[in-house]
């Protein structure tokens, strides 16, 4: 992306048949008031990148139906353990599994806000949130 958009709120790139990896200056540092990253509906691989697991603020983050590989990253921020609401990371080509982390984030364990977790099922671990409802 290359350009720094400070103030922006939500950044939606879904359905645009994009191609190589999530950008890395998604961070912390150049969207620091971001709340939504939709990036679902493109042809992304590689992995999700730690850094996006470190944005204070973000609520939701749609990464379905894409190729990207690897795993969701453990949280690494306690904000934003208190803030996520939803991830979306079905129909891609992940195989790690969902970490424990973030299904303690389960809004009904009374620590975290997230109410929807969406995978595969066949990285779905023990997690509840995601067991109900996972993709197959």
């Amino acid at each position: 992306l290359n350009m720094r958009l400070r103030n922006a709120f939500q950044l939606d790139f879904s359905h645009n048949q994009f191609t190589g990896e999530i950008p890395s200056d998604i961070n912390e540092e150049n969207y620091s008031k971001l709340r939504m990253l939709y990036v679902c509906h493109n042809h992304l691989n590689g992995r999700i990148p730690s850094s996006l697991m470190e944005m204070k603020k973000m609520k939701v983050f749609y990464f379905n139906d894409n190729m990207l590989a690897g795993g969701i990253p453990e949280v690494g921020d306690a904000e934003l353990a208190r803030n996520l609401i939803t991830i979306r990371a079905q129909h891609n080509q992940l195989s790690d599994p969902v970490p424990n982390g973030l299904c303690d984030l389960d809004v009904n364990k009374k620590y975290g806000e997230l109410i929807e977790l969406g995978v595969d099922c066949s990285i779905c671990n023990e997690c509840d949130l995601c067991k109900s409802r996972c993709y197959s």
